[in-house]
């Protein structure tokens, strides 16, 4: 025998491996056929435990459970305690309800059935005994409470029992078939242990020979693979056969010797290059970060070592809340990794320094890989300490003049309402043309200043904001509303999509007065047969909302300049009594609740405006 293997497998590589594989293959598929047979009777078993009986020892559970949280609501309505009783009982009723149908569509043991319709009938009884309590509880407290104690008790320990023996039911169906799936699991574990001795056996003999034909020469050559992986390139493997494994130690050889002088070439380059890149990042006068998908710091140059006051070399290969304690450059850098925006990230961060505060806008930039997930992070850090300084100057000069203005318009437009209203004489048709005129133009005067001293209290911080839970609906509908009249005269529908139960955290005024006002544009620029949408969805922790139109849409032009102060796309003509301030006033107000707002149009197609929201957990 030992003569005919040695005949069989003298030859090629191709011919041991082949002959080797063919016994091999042949005892795995016996062994396979048995194994798959004993699984399937298993699998039987346990079906039987998880999923037939497993749902529907949970349902009981939880209904035994809801029934004991009501018979407590009902004990603390009788106490006086009614709004908290009733909210108890009424809560746990949907719970009860939820889980018993649950157990009906879960039926799978005989009598199972009619013990469910049992429950289900005297749980009928149940509530009418408790809404028969209640109207007794109005006129009779001491009938009420023995009314309790001799009809809804008992009838309650009637339902926990039933509850219990549908438990107990299930659970004595899943010992027996727990006990079956032992007994085949004994039988499985016996026959497979038999014929795996035997099959291990058989390919141990295949085993030895096969390696000592194929596995000794090629063992010989990952020894020198690894010596060439650690840097041997000097390494040589001896050729002791004619055979494929000569072959490729033959290749080998030749490889390690390609790669000793590419080697020596490609240091010298890879040396040069990290020597440029380094002095690049060190000659940016701003400070700048760039951390890995851990948040460990990689590279940093001087201007962020003396921002943050660290050493480089100290904080190399650390995670960056151990060298910046600050949890806002945190998220601004975890933002990205985690997905929350779609694009470059840019944030304006005031930082302490030296007794003062410095003013820099973070930018976060991701660096890809070629298998498209972000490898390195790239933050830098802009000092716009100086054109903060000059904004609010500005905020400060325009909500002094807007103050000034305020007064003498109040006066002028009451003075021309009381011309109008012929209080010191009649007027001639061009007088009250004239004066008309003028009113129109205070008007607008005075929306103008009352637009510019909201924007001065917000981008100043003096605004107040009530942060509270809100249905996102809810907003919408608020701000529709006012629209729905004026949309049914222009015969432009308006939608709203989004899901019932979506909550935001935010100053509901100030986000209905966004939406109002993004609404508002939509009217003014869509045409009669038209569609406005709003739609909200959530990502993550953010919920974007979204006011979608069909009216003539935005210049590409104007889309980044759009939420700056006073832009106007369209003339007088075409915007009557537009300031040019709703949309940066709407950007401030998002800002202001830690949100992004940005467009999306093309040119007689439509826009979409979109701002994000704190998502609120139920």
């Amino acid at each position: 025998m030992y003569i005919f293997f040695q005949k069989l497998f003298k030859g090629s590589l191709k011919n041991k491996i082949f002959f080797g594989y063919i016994g091999i293959t042949f005892i795995t598929f016996i062994l396979t056929i048995l194994s798959i047979s004993n699984l399937i009777n298993l699998k039987s078993a346990i079906n039987n435990i998880m999923l037939e009986n497993y749902r529907s020892v949970v349902a009981a559970e939880e209904m035994m459970d809801s029934l004991e949280r009501q018979d407590s609501g009902e004990l603390i309505y009788l106490f006086h305690q009614r709004q908290e009783g009733e909210k108890i009982f009424r809560d746990n009723q949907v719970e009860f309800v939820k889980w018993l149908g649950r157990a009906e569509d879960n039926i799978t043991i005989s009598g199972e059935g009619v013990l469910i319709e049992e429950i289900e009938e005297n749980y009928q009884n149940y509530i009418m005994l408790y809404e028969q309590l209640r109207d007794m509880l109005s006129d009779d407290l001491n009938g009420a409470q023995d009314f309790y104690f001799r009809e809804i008790s008992p009838q309650f320990e009637l339902l926990k029992s039933k509850a219990r023996n549908l438990l107990l039911m299930n659970q004595d169906n899943m010992y027996d078939a727990q006990q079956k799936a032992n007994n085949n699991t004994s039988e499985t574990v016996y026959s497979t242990l038999i014929f795996s001795i035997g099959a291990i056996l058989l390919a141990g003999l295949f085993g030895l020979y096969i390696s000592n034909q194929i596995i000794k020469p090629i063992r010989s050559l990952t020894q020198h693979a690894v010596k060439v992986g650690e840097g041997g390139l000097d390494t040589t493997i001896l050729i002791e056969s004619e055979d494929e494994i000569g072959k490729l130690a033959e290749e080998f050889n030749r490889m390690t010797e390609k790669m000793r002088k590419y080697g020596e070439l490609n240091v010298q380059k890879l040396i040069s290059e990290k020597q440029k890149s380094e002095g690049i990042v060190r000659s940016i006068s701003s400070p700048l970060l760039v951390t890995d998908a851990e948040h460990r710091i990689v590279l940093a140059n001087p201007a962020s070592e003396e921002l943050f006051d660290f050493k480089e070399e100290k904080a190399i290969g650390k995670h960056v809340l151990e060298v910046i304690k600050d949890e806002r450059i945190f998220k601004l850098i975890n933002a990205i990794i985690e997905g929350e925006e779609d694009k470059n990230l840019r944030t304006t961060l005031p930082i302490e320094k030296n007794q003062t505060t410095l003013h820099y806008q973070g930018s976060v930039v991701p660096v890809f890989g070629q298998d498209g997930d972000i490898k390195l992070i790239v933050t830098i850090f802009d000092d716009i300490t100086k054109l903060k300084e000059l904004d609010s100057l500005k905020s400060e000069f325009v909500s002094t003049v807007s103050h000034e203005f305020r007064t003498p318009l109040t006066s002028m437009n009451m003075s021309i309402g009381m011309l109008l209203g012929n209080k010191f004489g009649e007027l001639n048709e061009k007088q009250t043309k004239l004066l008309s005129a003028a009113k129109e133009d205070c008007e607008r005067l005075k929306n103008l200043v009352s637009d510019l001293l909201d924007l001065s209290k917000i981008e100043s911080g003096k605004i107040e904001m009530e942060f509270k839970s809100h249905p996102v609906r809810a907003l919408m509908e608020a701000s529709i509303k006012t629209f729905e009249e004026l949309a049914s005269d222009k015969e432009i529908e308006l939608m709203i999509d989004v899901e019932e139960d979506l909550m935001v955290y935010a100053d509901a005024n100030k986000i209905i007065w966004v939406l109002t006002n993004l609404l508002g544009n939509a009217l003014r620029y869509t045409t009669g047969g038209g569609k406005i949408s709003v739609n909200a969805e959530a990502k993550g922790s953010r919920v974007y909302v979204s006011v979608k139109d069909t009216g003539k849409g935005i210049p590409l032009e104007y889309q980044n300049k759009i939420f700056e102060k006073f832009v106007r796309v369209y003339s007088d003509e075409e915007d009557p009594g537009g300031t040019g301030l709703g949309l940066a006033i709407s950007r401030e107000i998002v800002e202001a609740h830690g949100g992004k707002i940005w467009v999306t149009s093309q040119p007689g197609k439509g826009s979409t405006f979109t701002f994000t929201l704190r998502k609120q957990d139920k």
